[in-house]
């Protein structure tokens, strides 16, 4: 092999694992990103012999890999590109949240990067989460939990500071859409009218 094919192996055997980001905050990661962008089409041309492509954004710095809208018999013949990663109700709690803050900040933040600390995000979610549940020990477990998935996903990234932030990264973006959001948000809105409505020591508007 020469080292055109060596390169083009490292980054797809990358995509097959996770997303790649542009970070230049370490070196081997930015290293990926670079030579994803120096043979993206070759990159591109390997994953749609199997019915896939890239999902490219090279001015937010993400990419990852996606499946190609096929036919189901064709598809069902093609071997599984990304594994299926469904995820709990406090994950995709804090994914739509999370979402919703990466809108307002890029509207009307200066800085590039969201940040979010741990506090905060147990504050917020626990506002869902403690709605029925007495265990707070529990509630608390379930969203360190969540915090860890999508940092495993590549979502979030602690920046490793005393404070214990995460940033929340844009990539998160092509995962969620508003039609999501504002499906989620109607269902949360019915599971706490018949929530209340249940309970007598709260009243509903």
């Amino acid at each position: 092999m020469d080292i055109a094919q060596i390169e083009k192996a490292q980054v797809i055997g990358a995509l097959y694992k996770g997303p790649l980001h542009q970070q230049q905050d370490s070196p081997a990661r930015d290293r990926l990103w670079r030579l994803l962008l120096k043979h993206q089409q070759a990159v591109r041309k390997h994953f749609a012999e199997w019915g896939g492509d890239i999902h490219l954004d090279e001015a937010e710095g993400y990419a990852r890999l996606i499946e190609l809208d096929v036919e189901d018999d064709i598809r069902d013949q093609l071997p599984a590109l990304i594994e299926k990663r469904p995820l709990n109700y406090p994950t995709t709690l804090l994914v739509v949240l999370f979402r919703k803050q990466l809108i307002e900040h890029q509207r009307f933040s200066g800085e590039n990067m969201l940040r979010v600390n741990r506090a905060d995000i147990h504050e917020q979610l626990s506002n869902f989460l403690n709605i029925g549940q007495k265990d707070e020990a529990k509630v608390r477990d379930r969203i360190d939990e969540s915090i860890n998935t999508l940092e495993r996903y590549g979502l979030l990234r602690s920046l490793g500071n005393a404070d214990d932030e995460y940033e929340v990264r844009r990539i998160l973006n092509s995962f969620v859409d508003i039609e999501f959001i504002n499906e989620f948000e109607e269902k949360l809105r019915q599971y706490a009218l018949t929530y209340f409505k249940q309970t007598p020591d709260h009243d509903v508007d």
